[in-house]
């Protein structure tokens, strides 16, 4: 049953949602996004800043001293660099995971410094050296501007499909992974300074994610997250083959195609859930895996920080839709606010992550200890 939040009440959601998915980024090119998230924070009166690797931060903090909670997404998306212009010839880089099945023929729109500059047309295409074609992905192409376009050398060539259509709860956009996270932590923040909240917040927005978790990395060994700091990695994840449902509420996600992440903080994010959904019962959620690819999660986890992760379920992943051809993304606007709805009531308990998981300790040893003599009695 999807989220029971009127249009209304979504309207400022689908404002911001449109405003922010709509900046064209990539890896190593994502300060169009870092610039918008100074102006937000600017705008609630919030402190916009960067650590040294370019990697976003910002922080809302009100009443007593409280363990932070850490909310991360990345601020990339895969796509095209320019690396060489020969008349109307393009030569690309492909920055992100895409299957080689897909890029051929497609349309390219290309973005320069001061925007959008028209667009070019795939003519071939180049790819990893995977030993097999299902293990395949796309690292390059060329193309061939169409008339009326310029480009240069370093500029962007997204794919051509709509930046954002918004119908009803349906948002279709190129870039819902990750700036899709990033909204969810935008719209957290701005909850918390509509009402006031008392709680210490850190919106991390990191850098270079497609190509290999690089910001979070950065991040996690260049001593911008405290310690004490309960990691939540935010993001988009493939719904494909029945993983999640769109429309099924927020998803705590308890690992990736590769790690589990810390199993009291999903513990304690599903107890927080569980009271909210117990205060109002229009609010659902979803627990599951997601193992369609690699988080940030799994870096800050590795690197010694208690971490956790959350996401709204993703449609045509990394832009792959049906029969090999390029799609835009989608995701549910329901999602996105039940997902801050979440974090906002996960900032008000931070204190409570050892409390719960002490409370499971405490009835499974009593379980334990009577179980001998059950089973000795037969009941």
């Amino acid at each position: 049953m999807p989220p029971r939040v009127s249009a209304a009440a979504l309207k400022p959601l689908a404002a911001l949602t449109r405003e922010i998915v709509s900046i064209p980024t990539g890896s190593f090119n994502e300060h169009r996004v870092h610039a918008a998230l100074a102006r937000f924070a600017a705008d609630r009166g919030l402190a916009y800043r960067e650590d040294a690797s370019g990697n976003g931060l910002i922080e809302y903090k009100r009443g007593r001293k409280t363990r932070p909670l850490v909310l991360g997404a990345h601020t990339d998306h895969p796509g095209f660099v320019i690396t060489e212009v020969k008349g109307r010839r393009l030569g690309l880089e492909f920055r992100g995971g895409v299957s080689a099945e897909y890029g051929r023929g497609e349309t390219l729109r290309i973005y320069g410094a001061d925007g959008a500059t028209g667009t070019a047309r795939i003519t071939s295409i180049g790819t990893n050296a995977a030993p097999n074609r299902w293990a395949r992905r796309l690292a390059g192409a060329h193309a061939t501007l169409e008339a009326g376009s310029t480009a240069e050398v370093g500029d962007l060539a997204l794919w051509d499909v709509p930046e954002c259509r918004i119908t009803g709860p349906l948002v279709e956009a190129r870039q819902c992974d990750d700036l899709i996270g990033v909204v969810s932590i935008l719209w957290t923040l701005d909850m918390l300074v509509r009402q006031q909240v008392d709680a210490h917040v850190i919106g991390l927005f990191t850098r270079a994610e497609e190509v290999g978790l690089v910001g979070a990395a950065a991040a996690a060994v260049g001593g911008v997250l405290p310690r004490d700091g309960l990691i939540v990695a935010v993001e988009c994840s493939s719904a494909a083959g029945g993983r999640a449902e769109q429309g099924g509420g927020p998803i705590i996600r308890v690992g990736d195609i590769g790690h589990i992440f810390s199993p009291r903080m999903s513990m304690w994010m599903t107890q927080v859930a569980r009271e909210m959904q117990a205060a109002d019962p229009a609010f659902i959620f979803q627990r599951k895996l997601m193992d369609g690819g690699t988080t940030e999660a799994t870096a800050y986890d590795l690197m010694g920080y208690e971490t956790g992760a959350a996401c709204v379920a993703l449609g045509n992943y990394h832009n792959m839709g049906a029969d090999r051809r390029i799609e835009a993304e989608t995701v549910h606007l329901g999602d996105i606010d039940g997902l801050a709805r979440l974090f906002v009531g996960m900032a008000q308990n931070t204190r409570r992550v050892d409390e719960v998981h002490k409370a499971a300790q405490k009835r499974w040893a009593g379980i334990g200890k009577d179980a001998a003599a059950r089973l000795r009695a037969g009941r």
